[in-house]
């Protein structure tokens, strides 16, 4: 898998969960995969862009990062284990395979990584499981991203789970749409390349009749 930068933006998270969005920062999945984490900041911008960390941890993350660099790139290890092994399971899901046992375990190992780290805060009368800095360290992100994944494997209609029907791409995506009948990760990207490849593929005949 090659590994490249890349600059995060609202076309990247288009999963409609924020495990999916992981499992999609590795591009062209279903032709030469591209890893858009090549080290632990690339995975804090992914995180704020995600809007599902406050600037107040990614900033503690950061800094923690800076000041422990071994540690940093093992939980960036961490958190990619958790993409592809949640990869792994979606794409079983979505080919009504059973998932691999090793799969299994790894989201099992992380969920409960996540469990050990989780503080109950009350608020607007109930309790809640919340995940801090101070508790899971580097692996925050991991942690926060472990629970999303349990929960959209347990209670998300995963009929209407989808993988993107654009070349180059193999993203997944929770389809909400009302026909129930998405076919792209995004209109604006795989949506609009597909029509452009049809558009020339028909004209294509065309062009060679008339000459």
């Amino acid at each position: 898998m090659h590994i490249e930068q890349h600059t995060f933006g609202p076309t990247d998270m288009v999963g409609g969960d924020l495990a999916l969005d992981l499992v999609n920062t590795v591009t062209a999945r279903d032709s030469k995969p591209r890893d858009w984490l090549p080290d632990f900041p690339a995975l804090l911008r992914w995180a704020r862009q995600s809007n599902a960390f406050s600037a107040r941890d990614l900033l503690a993350l950061d800094r923690l990062a800076a000041a422990e660099p071994r540690k940093a790139r093992a939980a960036l290890t961490r958190a990619k284990a958790l993409r592809e092994a949640l990869c792994a399971v979606t794409y079983a899901v979505l080919r009504e395979r059973m998932p691999d046992a090793a799969d299994l375990a790894r989201l099992d190992a992380a969920q409960a990584a996540a469990a050990a780290a989780a503080q109950l805060v009350r608020r607007d009368g109930r309790l809640h499981r919340c995940w801090n800095v101070q508790r899971s360290q580097l692996d925050l992100i991991t942690h926060v991203v472990a629970m999303h994944a349990i929960a959209l494997l347990e209670e998300a209609e995963l009929q209407r789970l989808r993988v993107c029907d654009g070349r180059d791409c193999g993203w997944v995506f929770l389809d909400t749409s009302k026909s129930g009948r998405r076919r792209w990760c995004d209109m604006a990207t795989c949506g609009n390349t597909a029509k452009s490849q049809r558009f020339q593929q028909r004209k294509a005949p065309s062009a060679r009749h008339s000459a």
